[in-house]
């Protein structure tokens, strides 16, 4: 496994690893893509050479992604001899049309709404988002067969949030006159939220039908 160098990178790594240590699944080797110098940790080829691997998955942003899968195209470290499975899509304009047939060993894999793979969504709260969409900015409002699916994901996330400070705020009378306190530092990146912990623990027992 190839995965960037940031918390991205590692959450994700470190999630994939777990899942697959779950289902008796085995991930020989992780290599690190430095995103500040934008190099590969150590030799690229003979790190998937002499592995016994040949499925190698990318977990990166779509910029770090090209470069690594460029890096391999030119060390010719993809099919037919590894298959590469890659958690973002990479633009073919990126590379060189005469490395297009090698990339036919790689394939990626997007994340998409519940409603493609005929999953329940929450379509009153979809409608409602929509209809206030048009309401206050009906220019920016693509329509909603064209609304992208992180756009869709973002409104979960954002709804969770909520959902999960009303629950803290109505939960604990103690501190419902600070349970969105944060505290006081003038330096934003100092500033942290005072109930933090407790937030976190009413997130992981917050269930909801989402839009995505």
């Amino acid at each position: 496994m190839i995965y960037q160098n940031d918390e991205y990178g590692t959450g994700g790594a470190s999630a994939i690893g777990e899942i697959f240590s779950a289902n008796n699944l085995v991930v020989l080797e992780t290599i690190a893509f430095d995103i500040v110098t934008l190099a590969i940790h150590g030799d690229l080829k003979s790190l998937l050479t002499s592995s016994t691997a040949r499925i190698i998955i990318l977990w990166a942003d779509s910029d770090y992604a090209s470069l690594v899968i460029q890096k391999a195209l030119d060390l010719d470290l993809l099919g037919p001899v590894f298959t590469w499975i890659l958690s973002v899509a990479v633009s073919l304009d990126s590379f060189n049309s005469t490395s297009y047939d090698k990339l036919t060993g790689a394939i990626s894999i997007e994340p998409v709404g519940g409603s493609v793979v005929n999953a329940s969504v929450n379509t009153t709260l979809l409608n409602a988002a929509y209809s206030i969409w048009q309401q206050y900015e009906p220019q920016t409002f693509p329509g909603a067969d064209n609304v992208d699916y992180y756009a869709l994901f973002s409104f979960d996330a954002t709804w969770l949030l909520i959902q999960g400070i009303n629950q803290l705020c109505s939960s604990f009378p103690n501190i419902s006159s600070t349970c969105i306190t944060f505290s006081d530092d003038s330096f934003c990146f100092n500033r942290r939220f005072v109930n933090s912990d407790m937030l976190m623990n009413v997130l992981d027992n917050t269930s909801f039908l989402g839009v995505s």
